[in-house]
């Protein structure tokens, strides 16, 4: 008995359609009412339109969901909300591509990401969100013409790791693999990135240091009772010579007063300036956000096993 294509599973169909062009389908699907049913399927023509195009409609959500970056008006009426006909959409997105100039283009498009990969440097040297905006929209216009430019993905990954924002970097970089698999940057950062979650998490044998976007209870509790030892006078602050102490014995070096006094300011303090228990729980926070491992070595360093949050004397 031979099998009629209308019975082949779904993923089967759904292979076929991304190695069709959209005439092929077309005339495929005249073959039968079925066939004409299942290759009409809105759902069909999102997943064709994703592996041929790549899906910056979700590209788009993460940044401005996760970063509040301002992409540009433009880049908001294309890819601020889904298209309701995705068969529409890729029939008329099919014929932008191939109407392009694609060897000026690719200039072009090749220079933007040499200059994107230097304006990062300038971010990371003065700290303006405004760079990181230009260049994300740089990188997603460039998508938009060439959806298999994988470096695109990587420097808009890049910049979600810059902002602490991982796991939807991790989402980016695999949009990236899936475009070029051997786009040996992706490697590097994802390895980075996996080592920091890694970190943020635990595993079996580690309890995590986060809980979402707060310190872990017992990571809390762990550091709280560092901060009391530190208090000598008890009084729910660490005043300059306290704090001077503390730094002193994670570090190995004094501090200058300047950094004393700003610490209170940066961070929560008491009427007085002095860095106060909520203070340094977020200074705490922001570093183990930035590296993990520093917050576990800092452990280590005042008597705690840096792996189970425990002092080691209890174990």
């Amino acid at each position: 008995m031979v099998a009629s294509i209308e019975k082949f599973p779904d993923i089967v169909l759904q292979q076929l359609a991304y190695l069709l062009d959209p005439r092929d389908i077309f005339s495929l699907s005249l073959a039968s009412k079925e066939l004409y049913y299942i290759f009409s399927n809105n759902t069909l023509w999102k997943a064709k339109t994703v592996h041929d195009f790549g899906n910056l409609f979700h590209v788009y959500t993460i940044f401005t969901t996760s970063t509040g970056l301002d992409l540009g008006d433009d880049l908001k009426q294309k890819f601020g909300k889904e298209p309701e006909n995705w068969h529409t959409y890729y029939i008329t997105k099919n014929a932008s591509i191939d109407e392009t100039n694609n060897d000026e283009l690719m200039d072009q498009a090749d220079k933007e990401y040499t200059e994107a990969q230097a304006y990062l440097k300038t971010f990371q040297n003065d700290g303006d969100i405004q760079v990181l905006s230009q260049v994300a929209s740089k990188m997603i216009r460039i998508l938009d013409i060439f959806p298999g430019h994988s470096g695109c993905y990587y420097i808009l990954g890049f910049i979600l790791f810059v902002l602490n924002q991982l796991e939807e970097a991790m989402i980016l970089l695999q949009m990236g693999r899936a475009a070029d698999p051997d786009f040996e940057p992706i490697d590097d950062l994802e390895e980075e990135i996996e080592n920091i979650l890694s970190g943020y998490k635990g595993d079996e044998y580690e309890p995590p240091l986060l809980d979402k976007d707060s310190l872990s209870p017992a990571l809390t509790e762990v550091l709280l009772e560092i901060f009391d030892t530190f208090d000598k006078d008890n009084d729910s602050a660490l005043n300059p010579k306290e704090l001077d102490s503390f730094i002193f014995t994670t570090n190995g070096s004094h501090p200058p007063a300047a950094f004393l006094r700003q610490m209170g300011q940066m961070f929560e303090s008491n009427a007085k300036g002095w860095l106060n228990k909520d203070g340094f729980l977020s200074f705490y926070l922001r570093q183990t956000l930035d590296d993990p491992s520093e917050t576990r070595n800092d452990l280590g360093v005042h008597g705690y096993d840096p792996h189970s949050l425990k002092k080691r004397m209890e174990e």
